[in-house]
């Protein structure tokens, strides 16, 4: 008993002494990372302090950068300086030292290391989830990358003469990483029996933000965080608040940090004459990436709402197409805009839109090269970034009027064009960016007036209808008919002055 108190005391004590430099350089750290990021100085507190609320990835990797300064602080910073660091190469395997004493600092490398692996197998589950691995595959990873981190740290101490080199340490900080990483395997498994387990490190709950709330029979209920904001002043609730109060448990944080991983990889993406295949129709093309993010999206989406069926652009596994009939239907555009991603012209975005029973409850559109994340979810308003969007009533004179015109959908080119024609004349200026949904999302952030187009895909306008709607825009066809889910229509949104002005010049 003395000894497991004595282990546990050492333990805590070690944590204590180095907790608050270990934050500190953790909060520097993450702090510089989305400078780089964000290329922006003046906004970095803000944009930290965002990201933290809102994104479960960036405090995944806030809480694995955080406990890796207390590892090292612990075994490499908190040492003798200038000591002999071969001093004690075999250490000590037994539980007392020579001159009796209890000897607890192998308990104490393996507990401390036992947290590391779950902690970065969580970082990287966008890649690989090792919970669906075998465990011999985890055993061998986990085991691998205990014994490289804590041999970069015994190097370390060896060259830089901090400390001492002791093969007790690798051995010891292996062990827990394997520990670590059979925890981390576990744990999923465990979840499918016993009640009420929170998701590890998920942080699906943040106490800071009050989300327990009362509904109508007294009964607490939690929602989403992009739900939180309320709607502004002025702005009544939908008739379809209901609906969405009953689907309130749809983990919509797990979908936008899920879109933004993919914006992620599309940023990284380097398309080539290899990656790039053409598809039916004048210049149409699909690449690699595409079907890539494209699985990568439906992999995910499909562990955050079981059941869901897929309406995609790319035919991938899981994707059922126009066809696809459920409860909860995902409208997946993985690369809107994908000549513009082979021109490496960045302006091309992630969509993902969500409907149930055939109406459209939430949208999310992230255009990555420029960090901006457009989110709107029924009845609970729309935001960019995490700003509430709030559209401005403007007609087309006082602002611009965007437009697109895919060659593989030449239909109505002809009214489309001397619409643009008359647009031009009447607006500020007009635009074509060659991604209906960015274009469409820059109407709820008040940048365009209006868009129009003679033919869209669902899947290209089914996310950006909710985050305009939600701003107060209006979205519908040409004709003054709504959008349709199930098959390709024209497309006419804005703000509701500008879209009745260009209703008005089209061919009647």
């Amino acid at each position: 008993m003395d000894y497991m108190v004595s282990v546990i005391g050492n333990v805590l004590g070690v944590l204590y002494q180095s907790c608050g430099a270990s934050l500190v350089i953790a909060v520097l750290f993450m702090g510089v990372y989305m400078q780089m990021k964000k290329k922006g100085t003046e906004t970095v507190i803000r944009i930290w302090i965002q990201e933290f609320r809102t994104s479960r990835q960036f405090r995944r990797e806030f809480l694995l950068v955080f406990y890796g300064c207390l590892v090292l602080l612990r075994t490499l910073f908190c040492r003798t300086i200038w000591g002999n660091p071969l001093d004690s190469v075999l250490g000590i395997w037994g539980l007392h030292k020579a001159d009796g004493s209890i000897y607890t600092e192998n308990m104490e490398n393996l507990i401390m290391f036992l947290p590391l692996l779950p902690l970065l197998y969580r970082v990287w589950e966008y890649k690989t989830d090792y919970r669906k691995k075998k465990i011999q595959e985890v055993l061998l990873n986990s085991l691998w990358i205990g014994f490289l981190c804590s041999l970069c740290i015994e190097s370390c101490q060896l060259f830089l003469k901090i400390g001492t080199f002791q093969l007790t340490d690798l051995f010891f900080n292996s062990i827990g990483g394997v520990l670590g990483g059979v925890l981390y395997w576990g744990f999923d498994r465990s979840r499918k029996y016993v009640e009420n387990v929170r998701e590890f490190g998920g942080w699906d709950v943040e106490p800071w933000k009050g989300y327990s709330e009362v509904d109508g029979e007294g009964k607490k209920t939690e929602k989403p965080e992009v739900q939180e904001n309320k709607p502004a002043e002025g702005i009544l609730a939908t008739e379809e608040n209901s609906a969405v109060e009953s689907s309130a448990d749809i983990d919509y944080q797990g979908i936008e940090a899920l879109v933004r991983k993919a914006g992620e990889m599309l940023r990284n993406a380097k398309p080539s004459k290899e990656t790039i295949h053409r598809k039916e129709g004048l210049a149409n093309f699909c690449t690699d990436f595409d079907t890539e993010i494209q699985r990568y999206l439906i992999q995910g989406l499909s562990k955050i709402l079981p059941g869901a069926v897929f309406f995609g652009e790319e035919d991938t596994e899981g994707n059922q197409g126009a066809g696809a009939s459920g409860e909860y239907m995902f409208y997946i555009d993985p690369i809107d805009g994908t000549t513009n991603f082979m021109f490496d012209y960045h302006f091309s975005c992630i969509s993902v839109g969500l409907a149930h029973h055939g109406k459209m409850k939430a949208g999310f559109v992230y255009d990555p090269y420029m960090d901006e994340m457009y989110v709107g979810i029924r009845g609970k308003g729309s935001t960019l970034n995490g700003q509430r969007l709030q559209m401005e009533n403007i007609s087309v004179t006082e602002g611009i009027a965007a437009f697109g015109c895919a060659r593989y959908n030449e239909d109505k080119m002809d009214i489309l064009f001397k619409t643009v024609r008359e647009l031009y004349m009447r607006s500020l200026c007009i635009r074509s960016g060659g991604s209906a949904a960015l274009d469409l999302c820059r109407i709820a952030s008040g940048r365009n007036a209006v868009y129009l187009e003679m033919k869209l895909n669902p899947y290209d306008f089914a996310a950006a209808s909710v985050i305009i709607e939600e701003a107060g825009g209006m979205v519908g066809q040409t004709d003054g008919t709504s959008i349709t889910l199930d098959q390709p229509c024209s497309m006419l949104a804005g703000t509701k002055k500008a879209v009745e002005e260009t209703r008005e010049l089209l061919p009647h």
